[in-house]
């Protein structure tokens, strides 16, 4: 078990819905404990964390090679007006 998985496991036994309407926020947990960026995958509707190429979230290391993965930061330049539903939707 790595670092990332390993934490994830030790600190967050119970998922709150980290995967479910609350996944931005898990995202944002693990982007401040080990860096990395935190990803939009927009046919599922999912944020993860990428660190040290490979991505997680609640359930730990996720397997993401067939989605559609954009970085949240240049998400804007994919599709603004996404991002406000998105923000406004799942973020607030």
């Amino acid at each position: 078990m790595n670092e990332v998985t390993e934490f994830i496991h030790r600190r967050f036994p119970d998922d709150s819905n980290w995967t479910c309407g609350n996944c931005y926020y898990f995202a944002v947990i693990l982007q401040a404990r080990f860096g990395g960026e935190i990803f939009y995958d927009v046919i599922w509707g999912h944020f993860v964390t990428k660190i040290k190429g490979k991505y997680y979230d609640h359930n730990g290391e996720v397997d993401l090679t067939d989605k559609i993965l954009v970085n949240w930061n240049n998400f804007d330049d994919y599709d603004s007006l996404q991002k406000i539903r998105i923000t406004e939707d799942c973020l607030k």
